[in-house]
């Protein structure tokens, strides 16, 4: 075997090999041998079966590429050691010339291999830590939250208080710009459903609270509001949205007292926490972890992006379109899991519609594509691997958080091995993130400074 090296062009490496006569030879003997023994030709015993014979029945091109077939994974280990490649796809042969036996094989092989990574100076980049502060209001909510999950509930014939659950049908309409109501086809639910509105809950849009309070069963009212453009029902964001309810029944919450056997339901049997004050630390407690845990993905995230930003790489338009069609193909599946399309859940019924929606794939994709490059080159730099002890840290701390065994979680992710693949993913993403920090300087504050055009648009604006 000899090779060369033909040309690089972006991600694309083109190597030239030929294989010696003799090479070949052996190969195709091999072939030849393996289909006489398991070909079945009437009139011929299996292994014994003439050459002339195979080539007539399957085809002279067809035995001799079969056997450049068997040489091919070890000449392409070899290649890619020898020009230390790293293919990111299987490769493509072109055999230059027609195949004739006695001589020598002429091939051209194109890797598509990972594109070149240019990381920033990490050391002494900074990046801000928000620092974790639970105050009064956040264990009063909780506690709260804590007493309507374990409370009654009472069906009550008055006009509706804040902090109800209000049984509603409920119609949704979306407005045209002047108020009036769009078409039948443009409406994501043509029919009214009945729903729970349940007041207690602090992310009740206010508009809807106000039109439900005071107000009885069988009484029909409205609210209006624009949804924002981020909002998780798709077929709703950005649009002007009207609400039609007709209050069905009122209920109320019948709280449960604090105290210890209000603590034993909590906690378990065995707790050891008997008043307020202990009760409270407790809360303070799980909620400066959950804060801790959301602020620790939240810098992660942000270094990822950090990094990302300053690395340069250029993505190959392939790896760009994969992903795009990855991305709309969960698109259709979301919509299809709510009942909807494509079309309503991003406007595409107009040529605006749909060439914003068409640019949000594209930045989301090449968003996406170079952080995983980028998280990819931090990898191999900082040798970031993966280990079994890793996976088993984390089925312990979420068999704590879930009061359930170790044994439990490994056993749900072992038998979904979908699930098991994404938390791998995360694990390896957190495990990076986590190396990149330690090169870098980290500033506590209390809240986050604005970026930089966040505060210029500030000051146009003002």
């Amino acid at each position: 075997m000899r090779t060369e090296l033909l040309g690089q062009e972006k991600n694309i490496v083109t190597i030239k090999l030929e294989i010696e006569a003799g090479e070949f030879t052996k190969a195709l003997n091999k072939t030849l041998s393996e289909l006489s023994t398991k070909a079945n030709i009437p009139g011929f015993r299996k292994g014994k079966t003439p050459r002339k014979i195979l080539e007539m029945r399957f085809g002279r091109d067809a035995i001799y590429n079969e056997a450049l077939e068997k040489l091919m994974p070890d000449y392409i280990r070899q290649i890619v050691d020898d020009y230390d490649l790293d293919p990111i796809e299987t490769p493509t042969l072109d055999v230059k010339d027609r195949i004739e036996e006695g001589k020598d094989v002429h091939c051209e092989i194109v890797f598509e291999v990972r594109p070149e990574v240019e990381l920033p100076e990490i050391d002494g980049l900074e990046i801000e830590k928000v620092i974790t502060e639970v105050n009064d209001e956040a264990v009063d909510s909780l506690e709260k939250r804590i007493r309507l999950q374990m409370a009654d509930i009472k069906p009550v014939e008055r006009p509706v208080n804040d902090g109800d659950i209000v049984d509603v049908e409920l119609l949704i309409r979306t407005l045209n710009d002047d108020g009036s109501e769009a078409p039948e086809s443009d409406q994501p639910r043509p029919e009214a459903t009945h729903e729970k509105i349940d007041l207690s809950d602090q992310t009740i849009r206010q508009q809807v609270r106000e039109a439900l309070v005071g107000k009885s069963k069988g009484d029909e009212v409205f609210a209006s509001f624009d949804v924002e453009a981020g909002h998780g029902d798709r077929a709703l964001a950005g649009k002007k949205v009207s609400y039609k309810m007709k209050i069905e029944n009122v209920s109320e919450y019948i709280l449960p007292e604090v105290n210890e056997d209000f603590y034993k339901k909590v906690f378990g049997p065995d707790t050891e926490i008997k008043d307020v004050a202990a009760f409270r630390e407790r809360l303070r407690q799980d909620i400066t972890g959950e804060v801790e845990e959301e602020n620790r993905r939240d810098l992660q995230d942000r270094t990822v992006e950090l990094v990302a930003g300053k690395s340069k790489v250029e993505i190959p338009d392939k790896f760009i379109e994969r992903q795009i069609h990855a991305m709309r193909h969960e698109d259709e599946h979301w919509a299809k899991n709510n009942g909807i399309t494509v079309e309503q859940a991003y406007g595409l019924d107009t040529e605006e519609g749909r060439n914003g929606y068409e640019k949000l794939l594209r930045d989301r994709a090449v968003a996406a594509v170079k952080n995983v490059l980028v998280m990819d080159e931090a990898a191999k730099k900082y040798d970031v691997h993966l280990e079994q002890e890793d996976v088993e840290a984390e089925f312990e701390r979420r068999a704590k958080q879930l009061n359930v065994s170790k044994g439990f979680v490994a056993k749900f992710f072992y038998e979904n091995k979908q699930q098991l693949d994404r938390l791998t993913d995360e694990l390896r993403w957190s495990k990076i993130a986590d190396v990149l920090l330690s090169h870098m300087s980290v500033k506590e504050v209390k809240e986050l400074s604005q970026p930089e055009d966040s505060q210029n648009s500030q000051e146009q604006n003002n």
